[in-house]
């Protein structure tokens, strides 16, 4: 194999190949990146056998077609180091791969290419597609809900549903539940649910272009997704996923307008005295006002207050500071809506008609 291609667009490929590659693994040939060259393409492949990558680099010039499979934290050290606007040349000799550049050069030992696990291929017809735009604004307001632990494995990943013209997204961990719409910009050929783990919506989020098209299948335990330069494929998380609509509050008693920069900053003001005994702030609200107080035994206490639309019996809940916060940084609208209902049941904030976040309220004492 031999071929010419860009630092730049090297540079872009193993940024997200490479994060998908272990770290460590008693299996060498998981911690490199495969290249393929062929035709006029460079692909590059990673997986570690539950996520995996095909990047389709087409600015390269492929003089010999081949193979290689070299360790990816040290193809993506020298590709880091080279020049952005320099050429690298890669070639093989057997299983030892030369990277020349402007000025330097570098001989790598690598492996035999046909010992690299197979990565899947998008096949058929997409099942739906979704603006690269629209997906990453969903997923950026979803996946920060999942379990981060695996206490409950389906609670790890993010529920999605596809139907018609629309496409939700859930994540919940047992406190909070996070869901987001958004419209297909080419309708489901079937209704599709499938739950898909946090590592794959991740690299969607860091490939993301906003100018792109993402064809998304469901196949069997997999989904793939698909643009003119990718292909992503991941194992879906197995498991049922809990019945979220029952955990909606419906008809509240009480609803407050909150401004959501101001109610952020005033919630992370009185949760600067809590501590890890006293992990919540309480919220008293009363018409035109909300007063976020916090405390700990040991640091003293913190008020703070924040004008507000509000319609209802006046009311005092406790919220995890952590858990707003989390909400507020991923809504863009200038305003929420809070429904309350009880001090002892969740209360549910709404952001536009594509968004709404449940959280589990605290036992202050």
């Amino acid at each position: 194999m031999k071929v010419i291609a860009q630092t730049s667009a090297l540079q872009e490929a193993l940024a997200l190949a490479g994060s998908i590659v272990v770290a460590r693994s008693p299996k060498p040939v998981l911690q490199c990146i495969k290249l393929v060259a062929e035709g006029d393409t460079l692909t590059l492949m990673a997986t570690d056998q539950e996520v995996g990558c095909r990047y389709l680099l087409t600015s390269v010039k492929v003089e010999e077609p081949g193979e290689a499979l070299i360790p990816a934290d040290r193809l993506s050290g020298i590709v880091r180091e080279a020049g952005s606007d320099e050429a690298l040349t890669i070639e093989t000799d057997g299983e030892t791969v030369m990277v020349t550049g402007a000025g330097s050069r570098f001989k790598l030992y690598g492996y035999d290419p046909a010992e690299y696990p197979s990565v899947g291929e998008f096949s058929d017809g997409a099942d739906f597609e979704i603006p690269s735009a629209v997906l990453g604004d969903m997923i950026t307001k979803t996946v920060f809900a999942t379990a981060k632990a695996h206490s409950h494995y389906a609670i790890s990943g993010v529920l999605w549903e596809a139907e018609g013209t629309a496409l939700q997204l859930v994540a919940t961990d047992g406190h909070r539940l996070a869901q987001a719409r958004g419209s297909l910009s080419a309708p489901a050929t079937e209704a599709k649910s499938a739950i898909v783990p946090a590592k794959l919506m991740s690299m969607l989020q860091r490939s993301n272009r906003g100018d792109e098209r993402l064809e998304i299948k469901i196949a069997g335990s997999q989904i793939f997704v698909r643009t003119m330069r990718m292909t992503l494929v991941s194992s879906l998380v197995q498991g049922n996923f809990p019945k979220y609509e029952d955990v909606i509050p419906t008809g509240s008693t009480a609803t407050a307008t909150i401004p959501t920069t101001e109610f952020q900053h005033r919630v992370r003001q009185a949760a600067l005295l809590t501590n890890e005994e006293s992990r919540g702030v309480q919220l008293s609200f009363a018409p035109g006002v909300v007063k976020i107080s916090g405390r700990g035994p040991e640091t003293g206490e913190a008020e703070a207050e924040c004008a507000i639309g509000y319609s209802g019996d006046e009311m005092q809940i406790g919220f995890n500071p952590a858990f707003v916060i989390d909400a507020m940084k991923v809504i863009d609208t200038d305003e929420i809506a809070l429904d309350l209902s009880a001090s002892n049941k969740p209360a549910l904030i709404r952001s536009g008609s594509d968004f709404l976040y449940v959280i589990m309220p605290v036992d202050l004492g």
